[in-house]
């Protein structure tokens, strides 16, 4: 496995155990190593909506309103699925953040502030 192909399953992995720091490092440094714009947009929104997990659960709503700024773009182009995960839950919570962290005073009106789990795709 690639340099890339192990960081990603780390990435997942800690991801996955709710670890949403280690996961945004992770994704991070995936980012560094990547050439393709499209990759690099794919994995910048994955680390952003991981450190946006990251301040919704320690409660730090300013922090999380200012990712508002790159992320809505990031997710217009964010696919279904990507190197086997399938992202079309993550996509589903991450519109829903980004349509109701603006708006909020309190991060206890936001419901359902961890983003689920990525899982890989069913294979045909």
């Amino acid at each position: 496995m690639t340099d890339i192909g192990n960081l990603w399953s780390n990435a997942i992995l800690e991801h996955n155990k709710d670890e949403y720091f280690e996961a945004h490092e992770l994704f991070e440094d995936i980012w560094l190593e990547l050439d393709d714009r499209n990759e690099k947009d794919i994995v910048q929104t994955l680390a952003q909506a991981d450190a946006l997990a990251v301040h919704l659960e320690t409660g730090n709503l300013a922090a999380a309103k200012r990712l508002m700024r790159q992320l809505p773009e990031l997710s217009q182009k964010f696919p279904k699925e990507y190197r086997n995960i399938n992202l079309v839950e993550f996509k589903l919570w991450l519109t829903q953040m980004i349509s109701i962290v603006p708006d909020v005073d309190n991060i206890l009106q936001i419901s359902n502030i961890k983003p689920p789990k990525l899982l890989n795709c069913r294979k045909k």
